[in-house]
């Protein structure tokens, strides 16, 4: 598996805000943040909790050939259910609080860093690369300005 320079980036700002324990009260944007990277890597390994179910579905019962009644059947299914359920309330709870980020004004390092962090996810670089490398390029600076 090839690790893409927007899952270096991506997991380097997450770590780096999800590591710094409590956060300054009048810091809301850096709560939000935090709040939306947790949400976001949960998001992410149930992605991938789900793609391995399928893939061993597919390879080992001929998943694709199966009705919906046959596959019904499998526990898989439900637990895959399950994850789609879990995955569409976190992507709504994201889309909801990313609207509401710009509004928050960040206070502190984490702050900054967070909303910076949440921009360089949101922003595809297959789509922009430009915008993308340039976000991730603050977010490198200000945290080699900032020691973060």
């Amino acid at each position: 598996m090839t690790v893409s320079r927007r899952h270096l980036i991506n997991s380097a700002s997450a770590a780096l805000l999800l590591s710094n324990g409590p956060f300054p009260p009048e810091d809301r944007a850096a709560f939000a943040s935090k709040t939306w990277l947790s949400r976001h890597a949960e998001h992410e390994r149930l992605g991938k909790r789900w793609q391995q179910i399928e893939t061993r579905l597919f390879r080992d019962h001929n998943w694709s050939r199966l009705t919906r009644a046959q596959r019904k059947r499998f526990p898989e299914k439900h637990e895959m259910d399950d994850l789609d359920d879990r995955m569409d309330d976190l992507h709504e709870e994201n889309r909801i609080l990313l609207a509401s980020l710009p509004a928050l004004a960040a206070t502190s390092p984490l702050g900054i860093c967070g909303k910076l962090a949440i921009a360089a996810i949101e922003v595809c670089p297959e789509e922009n690369e430009e915008a993308h490398r340039l976000i991730a390029s603050i977010l490198r600076d200000y945290r080699a300005l900032h020691g973060g």
